[in-house]
């Protein structure tokens, strides 16, 4: 029992995941966000407050660029790139 309950989170896990990522793509083209791992995390959070007047995909269009950005220390790094 324990196992189908954990397989069942793991999947509503996953699946949300993938919403996000995809709401991400979508918020970005539809504002014509700019390329966050060209800015930092202030720019990108100033961009945002300027430029979005509906909180919900403002919170969430934030989250993902600050995800991406240049400076951000959580950013995973890769050798040469």
């Amino acid at each position: 029992m324990r196992k189908i309950i954990l397989s069942a989170a793991l999947v509503c896990f996953v699946g949300a995941s993938f919403a996000h990522a995809e709401d991400c793509g979508s918020l970005m083209s539809k504002y014509k966000a700019p390329d966050p791992s060209k800015k930092t995390m202030a720019q990108l959070k100033r961009w945002v407050s300027r430029k979005l007047e509906n909180n919900a995909d403002a919170r969430t269009l934030e989250t993902c660029l600050v995800a991406q950005a240049a400076d951000n220390p959580n950013k995973d790094q890769v050798a040469g790139k």
